[in-house]
């Protein structure tokens, strides 16, 4: 029987993290337990953020509110510009969702549209939101199963209950390249299309602003981090070489798409560090959630994570 402490993970299946579910990367005097049902993002940062797991994929914007205490799609026929939103109702899957935190601060600094000046419509279940929010939100009861909340978005967008909607897309080579499409679901409708559809302009407000949207984030159970010291730093090891040898997991237009976001964008998005990029992306975060009222309190980024590794 072992005796080294048991680590239970609930990850993705990315070809980042592949190495680890398949043992092929370990952590010397850990027993890692990765749990083999892969289910949806918003599932798993659920699951995470209700003591599921020691260590979690989770939501950026869900963690940060749990520490203190995208895209947009429109109907065609309905909206032609940002600058229309204000007075509209949007929908979204959750609305403390780390996607729509982002295009709601993104609507924010570059077009000047409050949280506040739009009505709100979700879909889905919240993962966690701990504040009572500035604006009244209709809401599905009961809401939908996890992943199947994009559909009844899509089908109020088309008959004119939205004005429009927020869902997470492609991130990464895809998002900023154009190499996604519109989700499965979104498109069930043949009128609902992406608002902005100028990849350039995302590349030139990422590289104008040193905001790089972080999505997900890696978390660790505090106990667990006081139990085992030692663990976060290897565990942040761990995840580098899992990195390092994700190419092998990879188709070539894969490795040829990651490698391209690198090269356009000057920094490498999957570093493993707390740098400056991170801090400023993270605390940017922070003041948009302050803003559509999910947090109060602006957080001590530098106490939060672990940043550089020996």
């Amino acid at each position: 029987m072992s005796t080294k402490p048991r680590i239970t993970l609930g990850l993705p299946d990315h070809p980042r993290c592949q190495a680890i579910i398949d043992g092929q990367v370990g952590i010397e005097g850990y027993e890692l337990e990765v749990d083999p049902h892969f289910v949806s993002s918003g599932e798993r940062h659920y699951k995470y953020l209700h003591g599921e797991w020691d260590v979690g994929e989770v939501s950026a914007a869900s963690l940060l509110r749990a520490i203190e205490k995208g895209q947009l799609y429109h109907c065609e026929n309905h909206l032609k510009h940002p600058s229309e939103l204000k007075g509209k109702k949007f929908g979204c899957f959750r609305y403390g969702a780390t996607a729509v935190v982002w295009a709601r601060g993104y609507l924010l600094d570059a077009h000047n549209i409050k949280t506040t000046d739009m009505q709100w419509f979700v879909s889905g279940r919240e993962v966690f939101i701990g504040h009572e929010l500035p604006v009244k939100v209709q809401r599905i009861e009961p809401p939908p199963p996890f992943g199947e909340e994009k559909l009844v978005l899509s089908k109020m967008l088309n008959e004119g209950e939205l004005h429009g909607a927020v869902v997470p897309g492609d991130n990464g080579y895809a998002g900023f390249f154009g190499g996604g499409e519109t989700p499965k679901m979104m498109a069930a409708y043949p009128d609902v299309k992406p608002l902005f559809d100028d990849n350039q302009e995302i590349i030139d407000y990422v590289k104008k602003t040193g905001i790089n949207p972080i999505m997900h984030v890696l978390s660790i159970r505090r106990e667990v981090a006081e139990r085992h010291p030692d663990f976060p730093a290897k565990l942040t090891r761990a995840f580098m070489e899992a990195r390092d040898v994700a190419p092998q997991y990879m188709p070539a237009d894969e490795i040829a798409g990651y490698r391209r976001e690198r090269d356009e964008l000057g920094e490498d998005p999957y570093a493993y560090v707390m740098g400056e990029n991170e801090k400023r992306t993270l605390a940017a975060m922070n003041r948009y959630q302050i803003e559509q009222g999910l947090m109060k309190t602006t957080l001590p980024m530098d106490d939060l994570f672990v940043g550089h590794v020996g």
